[in-house]
């Protein structure tokens, strides 16, 4: 006996059309799987998502530290500085000495009670003779009167922005 199989029809057949979007769309997953292991994720990547350098010192912590001026000289020092411990602490910002320098150069100092943070801009601390235009990285020692010191690299930024209102204070003529 012989036996008779139906004939596909139409209704029963694959259409050309779904078969070529599921093999479009395993040939795009399969190219765009690759993509990642050449781009690292970016959330992986440590950075400071501030103009100004975090620095830390014992149980002392400053963020956003930058200095802003022109350039001529006197800078303003901007960012916070946060005393993370249970006594008072003397902070002093400094230009880092030059060792063919016949003088140490000054800083500015302010006091942190326990556990308080400070706007440094707010303080009116503010470093002279600093000749390094915008744009420009200078060497600055950070002391902490109960953890030591530590030089970090500090950016000088122009007063624009909303920097405009961090200028030197007036001085005395």
């Amino acid at each position: 006996m012989k036996r008779r199989y139906p004939a596909l029809t139409p209704a029963r057949r694959p259409s050309t059309r779904r078969v070529s979007s599921v093999l479009a769309g395993v040939a795009l997953a399969v190219v765009t799987t690759g993509c990642q292991v050449n781009s690292p994720v970016q959330t992986n990547t440590p950075y400071v998502p501030a103009d100004g350098v975090p620095a830390d010192v014992g149980q002392l912590a400053v963020r956003d530290l930058a200095l802003v001026g022109d350039g001529t000289g006197t800078v303003v020092i901007s960012g916070s500085a946060i005393n993370l411990g249970e006594q008072d602490m003397t902070v002093q910002i400094a230009p880092q000495a030059d060792p063919n320098a016949t003088s140490a150069p000054t800083g500015s100092e302010v006091q942190l009670g326990p556990r308080e943070q400070v706007n440094l801009a707010g303080k009116g601390l503010q470093l002279t003779d600093v000749k390094t235009k915008p744009g420009g990285l200078v060497p600055v020692t950070i002391t902490s009167s109960t953890g030591g010191t530590t030089v970090v690299k500090v950016p000088v930024l122009t007063a624009s922005g909303y920097y405009a209102t961090v200028t030197p204070a007036p001085t005395g003529s």
